[in-house]
């Protein structure tokens, strides 16, 4: 009776084994559905610029009127990642949170980047230059940002906390708005 015990376990384990070593493909590639298979393919400007930059996170046309959020980020150096997150009041700054993201290509001086809204109301933008392009903000020990970083309505944040919606948050009317955001470097 033992040895069935110990024999079920090593075909198991043979099974398992096997199957972590036999390549690795998709169900529906072998079966013809390769047109279903999601590939990450990095956008036109990723691939000319050698950053990880995909379709999905591109920004919008700018459009005088239009119900977007125009918003003008100083401070920025060229090289890396600009990255922006928009956030209603639920869940700011929480990763369930965030309404959309934005990655472009930073460039020097003030940049324009543009975010198509579905519908008016409060929201609250975020920001910070990725300078290596590693799609992630560097923290120091203390979890304040190595990288330059910026909120709307550019709150002076002097206590180690995380900002309040009241502090970031603005209207954005049916026409849009245009909003400036003054990137800090907190490492000088």
């Amino acid at each position: 009776m033992k040895s069935n015990i110990y024999m079920r376990k090593l075909a198991n384990a043979f099974v398992i084994v096997t199957l972590m070593s036999a390549p690795t493909f998709s169900f529906a590639a072998a079966s013809g559905d390769a047109d279903k298979v999601a590939v990450k393919e990095l956008s036109a400007v990723g691939k000319a610029m050698g950053l990880k930059l995909y379709d999905k996170d591109k920004a919008d046309a700018c459009v005088d009127g239009a119900l977007q959020i125009r918003t003008t980020v100083h401070n920025v150096k060229p090289g890396g990642i600009l990255k922006l997150e928009l956030f209603s009041e639920k869940n700011f700054l929480k990763k369930e949170g965030k309404l959309r993201r934005i990655r472009v290509p930073a460039e020097q001086g003030p940049q324009l980047v543009c975010v198509n809204l579905p519908y008016p109301g409060e929201y609250a933008m975020v920001g910070y230059h990725d300078k290596d392009g590693d799609r992630r903000l560097k923290k120091s020990w203390k979890y304040t940002p190595k990288e330059p970083y910026g909120l709307s309505n550019n709150p002076k944040i002097k206590s180690l906390r995380l900002p309040k919606f009241s502090e970031t948050g603005f209207n954005v009317p049916m026409e849009g708005v245009d909003i400036d955001i003054h990137l800090v470097d907190l490492s000088k």
